[in-house]
């Protein structure tokens, strides 16, 4: 029997690379031999455990990622343990680059694969059970003889040989998200990614339609394509646009998209594309010219602004952007520069991350001559460098934990937004740096629910309010798409929700309070894509409430 494991860090996730690897073996004769075990990282592994000991497996694969690799190998040290004959063999991102070491340090380890998996997987599992062929002829094999630790060349297989799970019947369709890839490698050579180095190829359009053909069956999906970069020519990437565009409702694509390679032909697809069809993960991660070009990234900043803009005002399809802080050469003013201009943008999500040097990548090798200072282990973060001290990497960590509570989880959108605009001039930094000087850093560090965050945010907003009392509309609204009020609401908002009124929501008589909106206050609300046209009174039956329903906003006459 042959086992392949993969640890993923959410339910929603699966393993296209474990599905990729079966139909490569499909029509191999251990095919019948072959099980795929997939489970959580941060679960109890004693299940998964047991059930590798029961199946008295001859190879167990990993798929291993930064987030599984602890894992992996602590599963791998158990199952030697029980099963001493088992050979065990790591692959993916994480475990390929760092093949040579991970053999010295890790016993249990037998194998590395780096890069591609299908074919180099289905030669080793051929050697070992038939006897066929030589380790020296396996592509990207890391293995040990005679006392030294050989690497083979990376071989990468022709597009018309990377076999299809979508095709083939083999990709997890169960869960929310459906991985799918239209290409592999990168157009670009960013140094800081672990696809800098891998070379580009498109698959097929004949086999991007039998895909579709399949993936139109769906309902309620959303199908993540892992293409690096979706832009691969104006007529290829337009065409696929027009296609997933035309695939029935309750079908999603995920794509990453380089903002400056956008075409105004996509752009029109995309405005008249269902809302929701599409989502766009779009990685700016620096702002800086000097940056850029020292992390070797193409990227027109103007244009990549202007369309992002774009994007988002058209509040027909989620926008998720992501920022880098840590890069090389990059001081925490850039850094700040960076994050406000993106903020003012007011994508769906912002995400704030700090450098990670991945093993493997350009940035790996340079790390020491640039003077970084980074944690050793997965995720490998970035601590420190000559122009970033690691005091000014934890301030920015604590905005980018505020920015997870108070933006991306929807709570306090309108409130900051407008908090930003008339208090801070524009700099959400300075923003969230009053707001922990007044507050604490609790408010970035502590489990904090949702009632405390807003009683921390209206105690923040009583000094403003007489100049700018508008703030206290755009908080009286975002509590109330938050919740009703309860004992937990704080006062100052329970007090200005008192007056309510009922209304038919949902087939029932339900009391909503009331809040009145002055057209200074519609207008940013407008801007965010609430829907509020006009100025007025109105009530709002809250998501809490919704059971995960769009809130609804009722106008109130009079």
């Amino acid at each position: 029997m042959i086992a392949l494991v993969a640890l993923h860090a959410g339910y929603s996730h699966s393993s296209l690379a474990l599905q990729s690897i079966a139909a490569y073996a499909k029509h191999e004769p251990y095919y019948d031999r072959l099980r795929l075990f997939e489970s959580l990282v941060n679960s109890n592994h004693q299940p998964l455990l047991e059930a590798l000991v029961a199946l008295q497996p001859r190879i167990v694969g990993f798929s291993t990622y930064l987030w599984n690799i602890a894992a992996a190998i602590h599963l791998s040290k158990l199952l030697k343990q029980l099963l001493p004959d088992l050979v065990v063999v790591f692959g993916g991102p994480e475990a390929g680059p760092r093949g040579a070491q991970l053999l010295r340090e890790t016993p249990s380890l037998d194998f590395v694969i780096r890069g591609e998996g299908e074919a180099a997987f289905n030669d080793l599992v051929s050697h070992i059970l038939y006897g066929k062929g030589g380790l020296e002829n396996i592509s990207g094999l890391v293995y040990r003889t005679d006392g030294a630790i050989l690497e083979n060349r990376v071989q990468l297989l022709p597009v018309d040989k990377v076999p299809s799970p979508v095709a083939e019947g083999m990709a997890e369709t169960n869960r929310p998200l459906v991985y799918w890839e239209t290409s592999r490698g990168c157009p670009y050579r960013c140094s800081f990614c672990c696809s800098a180095t891998d070379r580009l190829r498109s698959f097929p359009l004949q086999r991007i339609e039998q895909d579709l053909q399949q993936l139109t069956r769906l309902e309620n999906k959303t199908v993540k394509l892992l293409d690096r970069s979706f832009h691969l020519g104006k007529e290829r990437s337009c065409g696929l646009l027009e296609r997933f565009a035309d695939t029935p409702p309750g079908l999603r694509f995920h794509l990453e998209l380089n903002p400056d390679r956008i075409s105004q032909q996509a752009m029109a697809i995309f405005a008249a594309a269902q809302p929701g069809k599409f989502q766009f993960e779009i990685g700016l991660q620096t702002l800086d010219e000097d940056v850029l070009q020292t992390i070797q990234r193409s990227m027109d900043i103007a244009k990549s602004l202007h369309n992002i803009r774009q994007l988002v005002e058209m509040r027909r399809h989620p926008v998720h952007l992501d920022l880098i802080v840590g890069l090389p050469g990059e001081t925490a003013r850039q850094c700040a520069s960076a994050l406000d201009r993106t903020f003012l943008l007011h994508a769906d999500h912002l995400q704030l991350g700090t450098l990670k040097l991945l093993p493997g990548t350009p940035l790996w090798d340079q790390a020491q001559a640039l003077g970084y200072r980074w944690d050793p282990d997965p995720p490998y973060e970035v601590l420190s460098h000559p122009q970033l001290e690691f005091s000014e990497i934890a301030r920015f960590k604590r905005h980018a934990a505020l920015l997870e509570r108070l933006w991306n989880s929807g709570h306090l959108r309108t409130t900051l937004a407008g908090m930003v605009a008339r208090c801070f001039q524009g700099s959400l930094c300075d923003c969230f740096d009053e707001l922990m000087r007044v507050c604490g850093e609790g408010l970035a560090r502590d489990n904090l629910q949702p009632d405390a965050l807003f009683s921390h945010l209206t105690r923040f907003l009583q000094p403003y309010l007489n100049q700018q009392p508008v703030l206290g509309e755009w908080l009286l609204w975002d509590y109330s798409h938050f919740s009703l009020t309860t004992g937990k609401t704080p006062e100052w908002i329970a007090q200005r929700l008192g007056q309510s009124e009922r209304f038919v929501v949902d087939g029932r008589r339900r009391r909503l309070p009331l809040l009145t909106l002055t057209a200074e206050a519609v207008g940013l609300i407008r801007q965010l894509g609430h829907g509020v046209e006009t100025p007025g009174r109105y009530a709002v039956w809250p998501k809490q409430h919704k059971r995960g329903k769009p809130v609804e906003i009722i106008a109130v006459n009079g």
